[in-house]
């Protein structure tokens, strides 16, 4: 019994010896704990490749204003949303008080960069500023005066104005403070970024405003460089010169999309490229030309073969992200062969060239194209090729400056873009492209059934009956074949895989916002 508790004790002392041997050895071989590495924070800047560049940082003056809000500098009353629904932005609410009578509160808090409060009479001083100097706002908003208050803007028209409220999103509006800074060059707005340099033609670099209003931005800077030649954009993007560029040609999006090192951000527009006739040609006084010329363009091929998919193909005016979009029309679709046979009945007759002729006139045109939309001259080329398989025979002008062209009269055809819903209200477009002798009818289209239907909209208040009315003119512009509706291009964005929170807009023009950032 006795050696057997010796046994028991001794094999106890050998277990707490092995024990504390253990324990005493991992005590001598334990490292200190090692804390983990400070993340390096990312560096919140942003260079983005663009084709076009504001002439100045006036958002009043021209079409700068779209630029403004596009670099997250301007901030207009109203804005529009994802679905192109109207909606508060600087302003918090607007009533109606009679026909000519709208009154419109300001949000509480909203400042401009320098951190002055923005009043009623800001807010009159700036819109009085921009339909003084601004053709396009002053049409658009047909202002007999503004009358300001603390908190807020009394607005009296000239006319009834059931769009007044969905024009103050146009980008001229924007509202910028006039007792402070260099509108051209460094002008004072509201915006989450504030301006820090403007070099034309060069390079635009915008900073955190600090004294923003909303939420904090999270970039710090953001650089926009001009970059006008489309492939220059793909290399200067591949070569990590830039790590987001804009209207990137369709050619090349393979590059990006077959790569997780960017991503290729797209969504459908209001915009439209679209063809003009010159109604002082004689050629196009006929109906039969226009309708044939219109039916032998294959819209379907032009997006999928040429665009890679990045489009809609055309029907009316307005593309159908629009709820007064054309998906209900009647347009043209592909059908050469029925074309061919309405300029014979009309008494064009196949020439052995293998081109149309009536008496002395050969069915033979110029179509003016652009290089600053890269899709442009190549959709004309499709175009030309479409068209000579029908007996028509094409001609392609290259123009530097397709604006001023147009603006001279003396075109054949041309390709245009235009976006074609700048406030998501469809009557400006319309009157100021298809109403007789307006400012952007430059092949001097007329059809008086037409503009008694486009002014049907200045008294008609109910949105749904605007819609309406807005598809009636679309049907009577398609009736007559006055212009040719080719596609409705959607607005593509590439970014490197480090940028977040970035989106395209079916307007273009809202881009940069405090949500963007880089991880």
């Amino acid at each position: 019994m006795y050696k057997d508790i010796k046994k028991i004790v001794a094999l106890v002392l050998c277990v707490f010896f092995v024990i504390g041997l253990l324990t005493g050895c991992g005590s001598k071989s334990e490292e200190p704990k090692t804390q983990p590495e400070p993340e390096v924070p990312v560096k919140q800047e942003l260079v983005l490749g663009e084709q076009f560049f504001p002439s100045t940082m006036d958002p009043a003056e021209g079409w700068n204003g779209w630029y403004t809000i596009k670099y997250g500098l301007g901030e207009t009353l109203v804005k529009l949303n994802d679905k192109m629904e109207l909606e508060p932005w600087i302003a918090e609410s607007w009533e109606k008080l009679d026909e000519l009578t709208w009154e419109i509160k300001i949000k509480d808090g909203v400042t401009f960069s320098t951190g002055e409060r923005v009043t009623g009479e800001a807010v009159k001083a700036s819109i009085d500023r921009a339909i003084e100097i601004n053709a396009m706002a002053s049409g658009l908003l047909d202002i007999d005066y503004v009358e300001a208050k603390d908190n807020g803007i009394i607005i009296k028209t000239n006319n009834p104005n059931p769009a007044l409220i969905a024009n103050l999103a146009f980008p001229a509006v924007t509202i910028l403070n006039v007792n402070a800074g260099n509108f051209a060059d460094m002008p004072i707005l509201t915006g989450p970024f504030k301006l820090v340099k403007f070099e034309k033609d060069m390079e635009v670099v915008v900073e955190k405003n600090e004294n923003y209003w909303g939420k904090e931005a999270y970039l710090e800077k953001v650089t926009f460089k001009h970059i006008p030649d489309a492939n220059t954009r793909v290399m200067a993007l591949q070569a990590g010169e830039v790590n987001a560029a804009l209207g990137l040609p369709a050619a090349s999006l393979d590059i990006f999309m077959n790569s997780s090192d960017y991503e290729v951000l797209s969504r459908s527009t209001a915009r439209t490229h679209m063809i003009y006739f010159n109604f002082k040609n004689p050629l196009f006084n006929d109906p039969a030309v226009r309708k044939a010329i219109s039916m032998a363009i294959d819209r379907e091929s032009i997006v999928d073969s040429l665009m890679m998919g990045m489009g809609v193909p055309g029907v009316g005016p307005f593309p159908l992200v629009m709820p007064f979009g054309g998906e209900q029309l009647e347009g043209y679709g592909y059908e050469p062969e029925k074309a061919k046979a309405m300029l014979e009945e009309a008494g064009w007759t196949l020439g052995q060239d293998g081109v149309f002729k009536k008496g002395n006139k050969t069915l033979e045109f110029t179509l003016a194209t652009y290089m600053a939309r890269p899709e442009l001259p190549l959709i004309a080329e499709v175009v030309q090729a479409q068209l000579k398989d029908i007996g028509v025979k094409v001609n392609i002008e290259v123009i530097e400056n397709i604006s001023s062209y147009l603006g001279e009269g003396t075109f054949d055809t041309s390709i245009y873009s235009m976006n074609t819903a700048t406030t998501g209200d469809p009557q400006y477009f319309l009157e100021i492209v298809f109403k007789s002798e307006a400012s952007s009818n430059f092949g001097g289209y007329s059809n008086p059934v037409l503009d008694a239907k486009i002014d049907e909209l200045k008294t008609t208040y109910d949105m749904l009956d605007r819609y309406r009315i807005a598809k009636e003119a679309q049907q009577l512009i398609l009736d007559d074949a006055g212009f040719i509706f080719l596609v409705y291009p959607k607005n593509v964005l590439v970014v490197d895989s480090s940028v977040k929170n970035i989106s395209t807009h079916p307007s273009d023009f809202y881009l940069l916002n405090e949500s963007v950032r880089i991880e």
